[in-house]
C-alpha cells in the first residue's frame, strides 16, 4: 500500500504544471516475395517468401526545459522461435535525454536516431525492420542566421567496461561490419529566401585498421544540400565530396551528386526526375587511391530502386561508381490512395575490367510500382511490386542470369498510433 502510494504521489509529480508524457506504439509487419531481390536470379533458384515485423513501444517525457525519450523493439520473421518456448527478444532502440539551456541552446545525449536533410547521409533507415541508431553527444544551437548540429561518438565494446589498459574496438575491426570507432559531424541548415533552403554537412568517422588496432584510419564527408521551391517545379542539388582514408589505410578522393526537379503535370499526378551520381575506381588504369564514394549512414532502399540493388557502397557496384537516371510518378487516386510508378535506369559510373575486357556500362533497367492506401489517421496499408531488366554487365556485377525474370513483392502494414 505504502508503494503504491507513494507511486501515485511521484506520478502526480512529474505531471505538474507543464509536463507531457506521451506513448508510441509501432507495429509493421511485412510480407516479402522475393526472385531476384538484390541480386538476379539463377534457373535454380526458387521464390523465397516470408513475413517480417517490427514492434516498437516508445515512452517521452517533456516537462520546461528537459526532454527524454526512452524506445523499445522487437524485431523478428514470423514463425522464427518455436511455439512452445520463451526467448527474449526485447532490445533498446533509443534512450536519450535534451537540456534546453534556453531558447537556443540544447544537449541531446544517448542511443538517438539521426535524419537529416532527404536522409541520404544521416538517415534512420526506417525500411529495415531494425533501424539505425547512434550513441552519441548532439549540441544544437539556433540563431538568426540558421541552425548548427554538433554531433560526436566515440564506440566500445562491452569488453571496454572491464579493460583497465587499450581501446580496442573488436566491431569496428570486423570488416563486414560498419561499425565507426568515432564520429563527429556538424550540420548547418539556413533558408536563403522565402523559397530555398540550404544545408551544409561536414561528417568525419573513424575506423582502426582491422589488421591493426593500433592504426586509425579518418574519412571526411563534405556535403551540401540545396532545396528550391519554384513557381512551377521544385528543385534540389546535393554535392558531396570525401577523402581521407578507408578502414584499410587506402587514401580516398571521390565525389557524389544528386539533381533532380519535381513538379505537378497534372491534376493529382507529380513527377519527378533527376540523376544520383557515385564516383568510382577506373579498372583500365588502377592507382593506390580509392575514387569509390562511400555513403556514410544513410538511407539505402528506394533512393536506386525498391529491389535494393546498390545499397552498399562501394561493394554492390565492385567500386566501379554508380549513374542512376530515375523517373518517379506519384498519383493521387483518392484523399486516401496514392499510386506510384518509378523507372530507374543503372549504369557504372567507371571502367571495370572482367577477364580483360572492360565491360559495357549499362547495368540494367528497374520498374517499380507502390500502392498507399492511408486507413486512418494513423494507419497505412503499402503494397509494392518491382523487376529488374538485367544485362551482361549485371551478371558480372551482381551476378545471376539476366535472362531469368526478378521480382520482388511485398504488402506491409504501417500501424503508428499515439497512445497518449
Amino acid at each position: 500500500m505504502k508503494k503504491t502510494v507513494l507511486f501515485t504521489a511521484l506520478f502526480l509529480f512529474c505531471f505538474g504544471a507543464k509536463a507531457q508524457l506521451t506513448l508510441n506504439a509501432d507495429i509493421s509487419p511485412r510480407a516479402e516475395l522475393r526472385r531476384g531481390y538484390r541480386t538476379m536470379p539463377r534457373p535454380i533458384d526458387n521464390a523465397a517468401a516470408h513475413v517480417n515485423q517490427r514492434t516498437r513501444l516508445g515512452l517521452g517525457y517533456d516537462v520546461e526545459n528537459f526532454r527524454l525519450h526512452i524506445s523499445f523493439q522487437d524485431v523478428r520473421v514470423w514463425g522464427q522461435d518455436p511455439l512452445l518456448t520463451n526467448i527474449p527478444s526485447l532490445a533498446l532502440h533509443e534512450a536519450w535525454a535534451e537540456m534546453m539551456f534556453n531558447n537556443n541552446l540544447s544537449l541531446k545525449f544517448g542511443r538517438q536516431e539521426l535524419r537529416y536533410d532527404n536522409q541520404r547521409f544521416l538517415s534512420i533507415n526506417d525500411w529495415q525492420v531494425f533501424g539505425r541508431k547512434h550513441d552519441l553527444a548532439l549540441l544544437k544551437y539556433k540563431s538568426d542566421i540558421g541552425e548548427f548540429h554538433f554531433g560526436t561518438a566515440f564506440n566500445q565494446d562491452w569488453a571496454a567496461y572491464g579493460r583497465n589498459f587499450g581501446t580496442e574496438y573488436s566491431l569496428n575491426r570486423q570488416a563486414n561490419i560498419n561499425a565507426y570507432k568515432y564520429m563527429s559531424y556538424l550540420w548547418y541548415h539556413t533558408p536563403l529566401a522565402e523559397t530555398a533552403k540550404l544545408s551544409l554537412l561536414a561528417l568525419f568517422d573513424g575506423f582502426e585498421n582491422p589488421f591493426d588496432s593500433e592504426e586509425l584510419n579518418t574519412r571526411a564527408t563534405w556535403s551540401a544540400f540545396l532545396d528550391m521551391d519554384l513557381d512551377a517545379i521544385d528543385l534540389v542539388f546535393n554535392p558531396a565530396f570525401q577523402h581521407g582514408r578507408t578502414r584499410t589505410g587506402q587514401g580516398i578522393r571521390a565525389y557524389y551528386f544528386r539533381l533532380e526537379g519535381s513538379m505537378g503535370v497534372a491534376e493529382n499526378v507529380r513527377s519527378t526526375l533527376g540523376m544520383e551520381l557515385f564516383s568510382g575506381n577506373d579498372g583500365t588504369d588502377p592507382d593506390d587511391t580509392s575514387r569509390a564514394f562511400d555513403l556514410p549512414y544513410g538511407a539505402g532502399h528506394a533512393n536506386n530502386g525498391f529491389m535494393d540493388y546498390f545499397t552498399n557502397y562501394p561493394a554492390h557496384t565492385r567500386g566501379a561508381g554508380l549513374i542512376n537516371p530515375y523517373l518517379k510518378n506519384r498519383i493521387r487516386l483518392n484523399p486516401r490512395t496514392v499510386f506510384g510508378g518509378d523507372l530507374h535506369l543503372f549504369f557504372i559510373q567507371n571502367n571495370y575490367v572482367h577477364q580483360g575486357e572492360t565491360i559495357s556500362k549499362y547495368l540494367g533497367t528497374e520498374i517499380d510500382f507502390t500502392l498507399n492506401y492511408r486507413f486512418n489517421d494513423f494507419t497505412n496499408i503499402i503494397g509494392g511490386f518491382s523487376t529488374m531488366f538485367g544485362s551482361e554487365s549485371m551478371e558480372i556485377i551482381k551476378s545471376g542470369d539476366k535472362d531469368e525474370f526478378a521480382y520482388f513483392a511485398y504488402i506491409m502494414l504501417r500501424i503508428r498510433p499515439k497512445l497518449f
